[in-house]
């Protein structure tokens, strides 16, 4: 396809910027360059007040990870393009699965189609400059443009490499353009970011050091495998031979101490929840590392598309979903307004169904307990069994449905439901005789990928698998749902920001929005008519995700219930050591 012919103008653009941690965008400069007439716009902070495009859906803007151009365009409040194509959303979408990709930064891809960019050390100092944030001499600023330039330089010569290969016809070139829709709405999400309770949160920081130590002694109280604050491992060698824990071992015969094993032990034995989430606190948060803005949002870089699902990948340190879920509590909206967490409800199995056309795992799904419906379906439960009548089998059932959703194996499976290896197996053999065609479907694209076959999402995000990259086969399994969750999930932010909701944020299979509490009622049944909406577009007609939503309203605070424990644990705490009643312990 001839893009000549497809746009009135096509503008290669790049911005730079500073934004302190948290913070929204600083433009500095823009430099843009329309690749039909060849004029270019070099323009300074200074003269960027007004809008200096058409901004039509005939126009293009291309550019290499558009939602930081996006951020300077809401910064600077611009309208938003209509038509983006992001050259980084294409480059991993041209190169998910393979194994000789080098990182997905322009350099890196422009690398990867033989062309030649700035040297990084070059491109190091010229940020350092940027990242100053002036005053800048009359030679510097020439300097930042031209480093600018020379991006976009980079950009258009990539653009004309891949144009090719992005839009063999126009279906192609429409999905291209929505991954395009989607980094805008990224921009907008991370404009909004999540409102926290920022005076708790310094509260927090400034007595961490002296909180961790606390903690370990209040709950290592019930385990006594921690010395001076350090995790003793004979210690626990002893506590898993008092209690009779079948503990999963090394090569060395060793108590396996990795987080995955930890979370499987804790599922089985629930007295190990508070050491586990101990643990975890300890190991991945040496220092509360939220970023946040001046005006107390959470705010980082979303890193969309960097899963081969499809899915975002932000910092776990950073951002509030991140960490420990007790820490979840630090959200709280701000006086007049309210937050709402929006979910679709058992995605994977609504997408497994729909996808597979499996007749019976829909009805499974319709009838609003699918765990219970597996039951009843392979005849392990009475037609008229409930929730409350047949507890055990559907807990026993839920972690297979969940297991076969997220491409667990039987052993997997079995810790999970706290069950032995050989019921989980036969539980697993019973979820494939009761939904054949489902476990057809499934095994046969997992086939396909691993002959090295393109699978792709029913809006276009695609898998190959390459050079020998390794991949393990169940992850492949589950590609189909989880990549088409990932879809929904775009395309339901796409919705939303477009609608005038404020997301602040997507979470797996879930957003986070804000609203004035006088405007409650519409803002959240929009919200959900749109992610229900965006759920029958990728599954089909008929077919669609029920969308669950808990709703905290100032001055409530957000809180994961599998964090309220130790969230009132460490307020607790944080109470005693600020009126004196507990004495900070030595370090």
């Amino acid at each position: 396809m001839d893009w000549r012919g497809i746009f009135s103008a096509i503008w290669v653009l790049d911005f730079e910027f500073s934004a302190p941690d948290g913070g929204l965008p600083s433009v500095v400069c823009m430099v843009a360059r329309e690749l039909k007439s060849g004029k270019e716009m070099r323009l300074w902070r200074d003269d960027l007040g007004s809008f200096p495009f058409n901004g039509g859906p005939d126009e293009l803007f291309v550019a290499y990870y558009a939602s930081a151009e996006i951020g300077c365009f809401l910064s600077l409040g611009w309208p938003t393009p209509v038509r983006i194509l992001d050259l980084y959303a294409e480059f991993r979408a041209l190169t998910n699965g393979h194994a000789d990709v080098k990182g997905a930064s322009l350099l890196a891809a422009a690398e990867a189609f033989g062309l030649r960019g700035m040297a990084s050390d070059e491109k190091a100092s010229m940020r350092d400059l940027i990242l100053s944030g002036g005053p800048w001499t009359p030679k510097e600023r020439t300097d930042i443009l031209d480093y600018c330039a020379a991006d976009v330089d980079i950009t258009a010569a990539l653009f004309n490499v891949m144009w090719p290969r992005i839009a063999t016809d126009r279906v192609a070139l429409g999905q291209a353009l929505f991954r395009g829709r989607y980094m805008s709405a990224v921009a907008h999400m991370e404009a909004v970011g999540v409102p926290l309770d920022w005076p708790l949160l310094e509260r927090l920081r400034y007595h961490w050091p002296h909180l961790k130590r606390l903690l370990i002694d209040k709950v290592d109280r019930a385990y006594g495998v921690y010395e001076a604050g350090h995790f003793v491992r004979e210690r626990f060698e002893a506590l898993i031979r008092e209690r009779g824990y079948a503990w999963p071992v090394t090569e060395r015969g060793q108590p396996r101490l990795d987080d995955d094993t930890f979370a499987d032990m804790a599922l089985r034995h629930s007295e190990l929840s508070s050491l586990r989430e101990l643990r975890g606190i300890l190991s991945r948060m040496k220092q509360i590392a939220l970023t946040v803005g001046p005006d107390g949002r959470n705010r980082t870089l979303l890193s969309p598309f960097r899963s081969k699902t499809g899915r975002n990948q932000p910092s776990n340190a950073k951002f509030i979903f991140g960490p420990s879920t007790w820490l979840r509590g630090l959200i709280r909206p701000e006086a007049g307004f309210g937050v709402a967490y929006c979910d679709f409800s058992s995605q994977e199995i609504a997408i497994a169904a729909a996808l597979s056309g499996d007749v019976p795992m829909w009805r499974a799904y319709a009838s609003g307990d699918p765990y219970m419906a597996f039951a009843i379906q392979a005849g392990m439960a009475p037609p008229d069994a409930t929730k409350a009548t047949h507890k055990a089998i559907r807990d026993r059932c839920k972690q297979i449905v969940l297991g076969v959703g997220y491409g667990m194996g039987a052993s997997s499976m079995a810790v999970a439901a706290g069950i032995h290896l050989v019921e989980a197996e036969e539980l697993l053999t019973r979820h494939r005789n009761t939904y054949r065609k489902f476990w057809a479907w499934a095994e046969q694209l997992q086939n396909a990928a691993m002959m090295g076959e393109r699978l792709i999402t029913p809006l276009g995000w695609p898998l190959q698998i390459r050079g020998g990259a390794d991949i393990n086969p169940r992850s492949l399994l589950n590609w189909p749902m989880q990549a088409g969750g990932s879809d929904m999930m775009r395309l339901a932010c796409c919705m939303l920001t477009e609608a005038g909701v404020e997301v602040c944020c997507p979470v797996h299979d879930a957003v986070l929005i804000r609203f004035p509490i006088d405007d409650r009622d519409r803002v959240v049944a929009l919200t959900q008519t749109l992610m229900g909406n965006a759920s029958e577009i990728v599954m089909g007609s008929g077919h669609r995700c029920r969308v669950d939503v808990d709703i905290t309203i100032h001055p409530e605070r957000f809180m994961d219930p599998r964090g309220s424990e130790m969230w009132s644990m460490i307020m607790s705490l944080l109470a005693d050591l600020e009126s004196g009643e507990l004495r900070p312990v030595p370090t």
